[in-house]
């Protein structure tokens, strides 16, 4: 027990800390609300409410010394072995690249030492399925829009059965293991494997285009550049094919494009970066676009748009120096409603207000505010936590009403933003 937790170390007294100022400002809130405020906080589940009803389904299930934060503080250190996992299947190879001997490798080497870890912390009656939900719940990555804890417990009670002998439970953790990872694993090394694909493409590329020059100038992408290849991509399925794209491959790309700059344990300034991330940017958009399309998208409009993109957030984020993993998800949501409204409108230009201000423009009026920052950044901090505490109304009001989880969150979106909007006015 004490293996896993020095070598997934996790800062308690910081958390605990972090969640004590959470309680200071909604004490509006009973416990387990709190903590589920507090693990969306640390970028953990898509929204207070799913994660409120898996804290609901397994606080029983805890010993009698522990709590639903001492569950919270073991889903903040699952974070940290699916990362150390994350880099361990980046550098991976397998023969034949065999999905089954990945997803063995990695539970031998990452999960079965921290299987027998993070039962200690339950009562011995929780059944097997429970637990192998729990591991899906824990490491997967990816966004659920439809999240239905009771069709995941469902699924993997299917898969998983609990076998008990008498007064003891026969534990089958290899079975449970590979039922609450092996997808996970399997999607996880699928996209290694794509991405070594298509850095192997880029590189042939890259050495036929040197090759063809033939004394010509020659640009060479730095190795710390951004890689939008993925984001060029699907710019160009959308021009060529008119085929909506989809969330996750939005996300996709938005991902590929900033961890390819953004290294984990790395530090960056907002300066440090600003200038590449917008050149970067356009350069990728306009290599996916048709020319029928550049004639309305053109480079220094992009630009225009990009910069107006950036522009509040970086009012309030470059005096931050944060890692490279805190940058990347940072600005995720940004670069995604950015690329979602220029796709929505990439064939519908009637539909945009005309830019008219240049670059050259945008840049004065960044730095003629540029004075006003450091004023700022108190108003800001309460703007924020007025924010914070209107969606908690929303979030009460809306939760005994029969629409959809998607539809409320659509409303709370909506009206936040348009609540910031309105109170960002007084700043």
């Amino acid at each position: 027990m004490e293996e896993i937790e020095n070598v997934y170390k996790i800062d308690k007294k910081r958390l605990l800390n972090y969640f004590m100022r959470v309680k200071k400002s909604f004490q509006h809130l009973d416990q387990y609300h709190l903590i589920a405020k507090f693990l969306n906080n640390q970028s953990i589940g898509t929204d207070s409410a799913n994660i409120l009803e898996i804290i609901n389904f397994y606080k029983n299930k805890l010993l009698d010394r522990l709590n639903a934060l001492d569950f919270a503080f073991e889903w903040i250190r699952a974070q940290k072995i699916r990362l150390e996992y994350k880099k361990y299947l980046i550098r991976a190879q397998y023969p034949n690249n065999n999905l089954s001997l990945a997803v063995d490798d990695c539970i031998v080497k990452f999960f079965l030492k921290y299987d027998d870890y993070i039962r200690r912390i339950f009562k011995e009656n929780i059944y097997e399925h429970e637990i192998s939900t729990l591991y899906e719940i824990f490491f997967s990555p990816y966004e659920k829009e439809h999240f239905n804890l009771k069709e995941m417990l469902k699924w993997h009670k299917n898969k998983v059965i609990t076998i008990i002998k008498g007064n003891l439970k026969i534990i089958t953790n290899l079975m449970t293991l590979r039922s609450g990872l092996s997808r996970i694993i399997v999607k996880d090394y699928e996209g290694v494997l794509y991405s070594r694909k298509d850095s192997t493409k880029e590189e042939k590329k890259s050495t036929t285009q040197q090759i063809i020059a033939k004394g010509e100038k020659t640009i060479i992408k730095d190795v710390s550049d951004f890689n939008g290849s993925h984001l060029e991509r699907i710019l160009k399925t959308y021009c060529f094919n008119k085929r909506e794209i989809g969330t996750i491959e939005i996300e996709n790309a938005i991902n590929q494009f900033l961890t390819s700059y953004f290294k984990f344990g790395k530090f960056y300034s907002y300066d440090e970066f600003k200038e590449k991330l917008i050149q970067s940017l356009i350069d990728y958009i306009n290599s996916g676009l048709t020319e029928k399309v550049k004639t309305q998208h053109s480079m220094s409009n992009l630009g225009g748009k990009i910069f107006r993109m950036l522009n509040d957030f970086r009012k309030i984020n470059r005096i931050k120096v944060l890692d490279g993993l805190a940058w990347v998800n940072e600005l995720k949501p940004v670069l995604k409603k950015f690329l979602v409204q220029l796709l929505d409108n990439m064939f519908n230009p009637k539909l945009e207000k005309p830019e008219t201000k240049k670059i050259d423009d945008l840049q004065k009026e960044e730095n003629d505010t540029e004075k006003l920052d450091d004023v700022n950044f108190s108003a800001i901090f309460d703007l924020n936590l007025e924010v914070e505490k209107y969606r908690e109304k929303l979030e009460a009001l809306l939760q005994n009403s029969d629409k959809s989880i998607v539809e409320k969150r659509n409303i709370i979106r909506t009206k936040v933003q348009k609540f910031k909007m309105e109170k960002r006015k007084s700043i």
